[in-house]
């Protein structure tokens, strides 16, 4: 019998966000159980002696709190490093990792913000332009850290340092945590869903925000987004959502959809021209971060 051909080696698909991550510099940022959690920083080309301290964009990627990668939001950091920012992409804990759930995101989500403020100076950055974008239930995370109180792991340093935002870009978020949004099974008890609860925590003074959510969201319906952008904005918030209609969960990705990626990147570059952390740039497009 003729022996079978040997299949053709096929070289596997590049994972550019993946690619992108390896330009980032990390330094880790939390120890708990045994568990490092990293950041990975984009510095910009900038030169420290003649500018002011650097606005921050500060990512937690999507993931319902049990998957997800942290590479996720890496073209969004190479994109806002172009433009003069330091963007950093945050690890946080979740369930097919650590075995655990949304109290240890929203606590490493903290964590991650006083980081960044403790090491202010170290990192050239204003403690004061420090924006929490994320996605699905890094979204929840980072959107808690400017909402909640009393989410810490227990024996959390640095207490003093506020670990709220001072402005959100929520993608695809989780802010209803009812039986009527996303994820009340993932919590210990519905007392904590409940707590969590977004939607119920909204308040005035809250920091700008922006959302961004699909209309056809089968995962986190788009209903939560609506409704918390109304009671925001009737509270004097400045809350702003911008849907797209007949779009899914996680339609904004770089690697799903390169035009829809592009639409809300310019959002969040106006948002933030808008809010002060970056300048307006006559040609803002793409044009000085290389993604391919």
């Amino acid at each position: 019998m003729d022996p079978q051909p040997s299949m053709p080696h096929r070289t596997p698909p590049i994972d550019r966000t993946r690619e992108l991550l390896k330009s980032a510099r990390e330094e880790p940022y939390k120890s708990i159980n045994g568990a490092q959690l990293n950041a990975y920083l984009w510095q910009p080309d900038v030169d420290p002696q003649s500018v002011a301290p650097l606005s921050v964009a500060a990512f937690f990627f999507s993931s319902g709190w049990d998957n997800g990668q942290v590479s996720q939001f890496a073209p969004h950091c190479v994109y806002f490093a172009s433009r003069g920012m330091l963007t950093v992409a945050f690890e946080y804990r979740v369930g097919s990792r650590h075995g655990t759930g949304p109290i240890e995101a929203m606590a490493d989500a903290r964590s991650a913000m006083r980081w960044l403020r403790i090491n202010a100076v170290d990192l050239g950055i204003n403690p004061g332009k420090i924006i929490g974008v994320g996605g699905s239930g890094g979204a929840h995370a980072i959107a808690a850290a400017a909402m909640l109180e009393g989410m810490d792991d227990e024996g959390e340093a640095s207490m003093d340092v506020s670990p709220a935002p001072n402005a959100l870009v929520l993608f695809n978020p989780v802010l209803d945590t009812s039986k009527h949004g996303f994820g009340m099974d993932r919590f210990p008890d519905a007392a904590l869903a409940k707590k969590a609860n977004l939607i119920r925590a909204i308040q005035p003074g809250l920091p700008p925000t922006l959302i961004i959510h699909g209309t056809a969201d089968r995962v986190v319906p788009s209903a939560g987004s609506y409704e918390f952008a109304r009671k925001s904005s009737r509270k004097k918030n400045q809350c702003r959502l911008i849907e797209f209609e007949g779009q899914g969960h996680g339609f904004f990705n770089f690697n799903l959809s390169f035009e829809h990626y592009e639409a809300t990147l310019m959002a969040m570059d106006e948002f933030l021209v808008e809010t002060g952390f970056i300048e307006p740039d006559p040609n803002a497009g793409l044009g000085g971060a290389d993604l391919d």
